[in-house]
């Protein structure tokens, strides 16, 4: 099967150089599926989960936000934050998302409510993507 080359970075660092089957983003409006020979594309990445799947193999990566570019056969992924599935500490994204929580019950305004929200989604997806993790169990991917 041919494959697609992927480059995963955030501000930081160089996540992930590889060459993958598919590429399934979660796009603004939507999961984006994305395979070999794609046409061009830019699209803004929502915080979600990026899989990436050669042959039975899927890695699992959270990210915050960002955009997407396809363009000649290759996927750039200019994230705010990615993380590989196995940095993530699944303890800390659990009270992260407990700290969001509450956050936003005493939130005053609409701006500590979105804060409080964004946080949660990225502690939510953080989890989501460890719980795929555990032995015997299924990534949560549709």
């Amino acid at each position: 099967m041919s494959s697609i080359a992927v480059d995963i970075m955030t501000p930081e660092r160089l996540v992930l150089q590889t060459q993958a089957e598919s590429v399934v983003v979660p796009a603004a409006d939507g999961e984006l599926g994305i395979l070999p020979h794609h046409a061009p594309l830019l699209a803004e990445l929502q915080p979600g989960q990026i899989r990436l799947r050669n042959g039975g193999n899927v890695e699992l990566f959270a990210v915050s936000g960002g955009f997407v570019e396809v363009e000649n056969n290759r996927v750039v992924i200019f994230a705010e934050t990615a993380e590989m599935a196995q940095e993530i500490d699944a303890e800390r994204a659990r009270q992260a998302a407990e700290r969001a929580k509450a956050a936003l019950k005493i939130a005053k305004s609409d701006i500590d409510l979105a804060m409080a929200e964004a946080a949660l989604r990225r502690a939510l997806v953080r989890l989501r993507i460890t719980e795929g993790l555990q032995p015997g169990k299924k990534p949560a991917y549709r």
